[in-house]
């Protein structure tokens, strides 16, 4: 399935929970929350910030949930902080 978002907006499939805590403790599900990382998956035509393929983080706020999936979610270009890669 091929989605093209209007004018300025991002679609952006969100990685994946964090299972464990940095000492290793196991998180309970309900204290589980999406990251505001991802991979650009579609741009709309005027979205000049990033590109399909891109690792971007954005304002966990701003996003909203889309009908394509839980870890699909939808926010403007200017919501997107930043790019990055990673080694």
């Amino acid at each position: 399935m091929k989605i093209t978002p209007n004018s300025h907006i991002v679609l952006i499939k969100v990685d994946p929970a964090v299972e464990k805590d940095e000492s290793g403790i196991y998180i309970q599900e309900e204290w589980k929350t999406q990251p505001p990382t991802g991979t650009v998956t579609a741009v709309g035509e005027q979205v000049m910030s990033c590109k399909i393929g891109d690792k971007v983080f954005f304002e966990r706020y701003s996003s909203i949930p889309t009908p394509f999936g839980n870890d699909i979610r939808a926010c403007r270009d200017n919501a997107i902080l930043g790019v990055y890669e990673t080694e």
